[in-house]
């Protein structure tokens, strides 16, 4: 028998699926990656994806991996499988799809709230979630497909994520990882695993039949069948890992299993994560306590839903020249805006901005905002203010989180494909106050996914010798003293009032217009 020298990873993202293969020390040995069709929208505020596509590009991305590196299969010795969070496919007793994923960016919402009951409102009432309850009810996919989809309800075996369909299809098995639940579930997130009582699920619409069986992170889930194998190109028999969602994913991936040490993921949604051995409810939901990538620890997420979106949105709606310069120099678009905003000092000469473009999960009339224009300000500065104004939220969250735990962050690491900007991770460091590492990767969720297949097949013993041996840092930025002092002033002074400021406004405006609809 062959050692086991490597492991393979599969990255399922919203816009793109990567397989990347790493051996047992970390390095990115070769990574194969495609497309995703575009998410689309029936309906204003809907997002779906065909399911076809899922597993089609699974199956090109591993058969093309497996094509490109010469080495012997029975050296992988396992599958990672991490995913975008809050997807939701409903499937038949035979592991059909029933209709397209459901995906997190999705906005429809319930129209016809069941009543909770006595024992119901007795039951949360009691633990003080009837707002919690309600809203997850209001924003539940089980019972808006119950409502509006009964024929599709009707033949539902079990609902599961991205990562439940994927495993469904590699192993034959309706399996799931407990890292993999976030949002709204009929799941104990204090005690990792399904509530026991019935009445947990029906306001949700969903049993407890519906749900999958769930693992730890560090368990082998299943085995890739013979059927499963050919599709691939994978070896059959080969152990199959689902560790935890991406963003979890991405905080194992980042080495960072001490409390002081943040990880910031630049996506298409920005988030901050920290790891905790406690778990620490929020009540408010102005941060979210999520299952972790690590057996009985918690990431606790500060998110803020259209991060670096809003980058994608400036430079589709106001860098077309950057564009048109980035094609002819062969480069991102990212470089030329590094590059023309590299000189704008801290602060954006008075440029403030809300990074707001959706709503706040406390809060629906929270709109974005930017303060300050002057004859001075170019689109450069527009462009640099959205950066700042990513990392004064993060700030502003990351204090709210602090204050809880008690906890001093000393050291934050990043990654997503905004960390490949030199400006932003600066930003980021002089923002904090605080050393910011880019880590030797930019696969970091894969590599988080790769660690938890390491050592739920044996590779390393636990998750101390698996990070120690497989993740390194790459460039490391230190924060510039006069930037902090800038970005310190400007944060208390304007930025922490700006929201207090304008809210009562943005209420009125939904008055008036009549978005969001005032309930």
């Amino acid at each position: 028998m062959a050692e086991k020298e490597y492991v393979l990873a599969v990255d399922s993202g919203t816009q793109s699926i990567r397989a990347v293969l790493f051996d047992a020390r970390g390095n990115e040995l070769a990574i194969e990656q495609a497309p995703y069709d575009p998410y689309f929208s029936m309906q204003p505020g809907w997002a779906e994806q065909r399911t076809e596509d899922y597993w089609s590009k699974f199956c090109q991305v591993t058969k093309g991996l497996m094509a490109k590196v010469s080495i012997d299969p029975e050296a992988i010795a396992g599958l990672g499988v991490t995913t975008q969070r809050n997807t939701v496919i409903p499937m038949d007793k035979e592991g059909n799809a029933l209709r397209p994923a459901i995906i997190w960016l999705d906005q429809r919402v319930v129209s016809r709230l069941p009543p909770l009951g006595l024992a119901g409102k007795a039951l949360f009432g009691a633990a003080g979630l009837l707002d919690a309850i309600r809203y997850a009810q209001k924003h539940s996919k089980f019972l808006w497909i119950q409502q509006n989809e009964p024929w599709i309800y009707e033949k539902t075996h079990k609902f599961v994520q991205a990562s439940g369909f994927f495993a469904r299809k590699l192993t034959d098995e309706f399996h799931d990882s407990t890292g993999m639940v976030t949002g709204i579930w009929p799941f104990d997130y204090k005690k990792l695993k399904w509530y026991p009582i019935s009445i947990a699920y029906s306001p949700l619409g969903i049993t407890q039949d519906q749900c999958v069986r769930l693992f730890s992170p560090d368990e082998v889930l299943g085995r890739v069948t013979r059927q499963a194998a050919q599709e691939t190109g994978l070896p059959e028999g080969l152990p199959v890992v689902v560790g935890a969602g991406d963003k979890q994913s991405e905080l194992l991936g980042a080495g960072a299993l001490d409390p002081q040490v943040a990880e910031i993921s630049f996506g298409t949604a920005t988030a901050m994560h920290v790891m905790t051995r406690k778990y620490i409810k929020e009540k408010d939901m102005k941060f979210f306590t999520w299952p972790a990538a690590i057996p009985n620890t918690w990431d606790i997420e500060m998110f803020i839903f259209r991060g670096f979106w809003m980058v994608t949105w400036f430079k589709q709606e106001f860098g077309h020249r950057e564009a048109l310069e980035a094609k002819e120099r062969g480069i991102a678009p990212e470089v030329i805006f590094d590059e023309v905003v590299r000189n704008i000092p801290a602060g954006s000469m008075g440029l403030m901005l809300q990074p707001y473009w959706s709503p706040m999960v406390y809060n629906k009339y929270a709109k974005g905002s930017i303060i300050g224009f002057s004859d001075v300000h170019t689109r450069a500065h527009i462009y640099r203010a959205i950066l700042e104004g990513i990392g004064f939220e993060l700030r502003r969250l990351s204090e709210i989180v602090q204050h809880k735990t008690g906890i001093p962050f000393r050291e934050i690491r990043v990654g997503g494909g905004g960390s490949k900007s030199d400006v932003a991770v600066q930003v980021a460091a002089d923002m904090f106050n605080l050393p910011v590492s880019r880590m030797a990767t930019s696969e970091i969720s894969a590599l988080g996914a790769a660690i938890d297949t390491a050592v739920a097949t044996g590779m390393h013993a636990n998750f101390e010798d698996a990070v120690k041996a497989m993740v390194k840092k790459g460039r490391t930025f230190e924060p510039h003293e006069p930037n902090c002092r800038i970005y310190s002033d400007l944060y208390h002074d304007v930025y922490l009032k700006t929201y207090t400021a304008i809210e009562p406004l943005n209420r009125r405006i939904a008055q008036i217009i009549g978005y969001p609809a005032e309930e």
